[in-house]
């Protein structure tokens, strides 16, 4: 199982950070700037090929990869070095990574909107004899869609909350059965049998369907998807800043690679279109933080440059690599934390 896990981890982060980097790499030879070095993982170094004039890297660290380009530490003249090239091709060569991984998201949510993709709804799983629910004539097996104060597609709190809301009055649910569409009312009780509740049901989270689009609405259902993940991606990224920085503390359903790792095992042992959509997810999640305007991220590589480009002064090579290399050693302090975190989480 711990093989398993690691192994899955691994493939998820080399498919991330090979994409996330395949972007700087094209893009910086498309301008026709000298790649030093292709490497995946961080040093120290375990395996190295050279290629041309690039050397291709595989080293001990599996938390992240790098290109080094020709010059872009210094004041290069050389046509082919980065630190030569205009503000508008360095930025895009450093947007290059973020673009790539908000580009695999998208296409694996294409393909899932095409190949089809699993529905999940509330379903009764039993019925009390005699009881409300039973009564109204709701029977097992039946998907709880929406109330009779429009809420549609509830999820489990939602449902407990509505029948908990409604006791003693008449409620109204919208149930699907085998494809088909009904209205049920009932009275949910004010004082039950116990282990019963008001309503008389037992329910759960349960697949009702499989759905998919033509391949034609496929691009636009894939965009759609990214753009919300992206957006619900932001906040949630606002709101662990928010809090870190007010309190101290990281909200609790923050997870770390340890928490990854283990819930990629789980997921990838149910469904493999689980599985791609928490990568789509994951690659989605790495463009968002490598934009944040942080040195070591490349969000803070962009944000040197607009500060070059308003100011008019260069920041020097060495300038600009102490700044990042404090903030790349902050950040791995923030990940240790994180992932002591998912530890304690673990073994509780």
């Amino acid at each position: 199982m711990i093989f398993e896990t690691i192994l899955i981890f691994l493939v998820i982060i080399l498919f991330l950070v090979v994409s996330h980097e395949l972007g700087h790499f094209l893009v910086a030879k498309w301008f026709g700037i000298r790649v030093d070095e292709f490497g995946i993982g961080i040093p120290p170094k375990a395996w190295g090929k050279q290629m041309g004039e690039t050397l291709y890297s595989i080293n001990w660290l599996p938390f992240g990869g790098f290109v080094r380009l020709f010059g872009e530490d210094g004041d290069e003249d050389n046509p082919r070095s980065f630190s030569a090239q205009s503000f508008w091709r360095r930025s895009l060569v450093v947007a290059a990574g973020v673009i790539a991984n908000v580009i695999v998201g998208y296409l694996i949510f294409t393909f899932l909107a095409w190949f089809g993709t699993p529905q999940f709804a509330v379903e009764v799983s039993e019925i009390a004899p005699n009881s409300p629910a039973e009564t109204s004539g709701i029977e097992n097996g039946d998907f709880i869609i929406g109330f009779n104060d429009g809420i549609t597609n509830p999820g489990l709190e939602d449902v407990m909350s509505f029948i908990d809301s409604k006791k003693g009055m008449k409620a109204t649910f919208l149930i699907e059965r085998e494809g088909e569409l009904y209205e049920f009312a009932a009275v949910p009780r004010v004082n039950s049998p116990e282990g019963e509740g008001s309503l008389g049901v037992r329910i759960g989270i349960a697949q009702k369907g499989f759905e998919r689009v033509a391949w034609y609405k496929a691009p636009w259902t894939g965009l759609k998807r990214t753009l919300t993940e992206l957006s619900n991606l932001v906040e949630g990224i606002v709101f662990f800043f928010g809090k870190l920085l007010t309190t101290g503390s990281s909200p609790g359903d923050v997870i770390g690679p340890v928490g990854i790792a283990v819930v990629a095992q789980e997921i990838f042992s149910v469904s493999i279109i689980h599985f791609l959509t928490l990568i789509a997810f994951l690659s989605l999640n790495l463009a968002i933080i490598n934009i944040l305007p942080i040195p070591a991220l490349d969000g803070g590589r962009l944000l040197f440059f607009v500060i070059e480009k308003v100011s008019g002064r260069k920041i020097s090579g060495k300038t600009a690599g102490v700044i990042h290399s404090v903030f790349f050693v902050l950040l791995i302090v923030l990940l240790l934390w994180i992932t002591y975190k998912d530890i304690l989480l673990l073994v509780s």
